[in-house]
């Protein structure tokens, strides 16, 4: 059990960490159609930065939790 929690727990603390940096980002594509003409808008997003922190936090909890286990 001690193991996974590591890995699990550096996964999320380095996905939180991008989250909070601003490195993911998606695409989010609108469309209308008026009649014969069709209007389409793409927005660019990303996840919320709070999602960052939270990942964060459970990350390191999860790190924390990994080495203080006995085998």
């Amino acid at each position: 059990m001690r193991m996974p929690a590591i890995i699990i727990g550096v996964i999320l603390l380095v996905v939180g960490g991008l989250i909070t940096a601003g490195v993911f980002k998606y695409d989010s594509k609108e469309t209308a159609e008026l009649g014969p003409i069709e209007l389409s808008v793409t927005k660019e997003k990303s996840p919320p930065i709070n999602l960052g922190w939270i990942l964060l936090g459970v990350g390191a909890v999860a790190v924390v939790i990994g080495a203080a286990s006995k085998k």
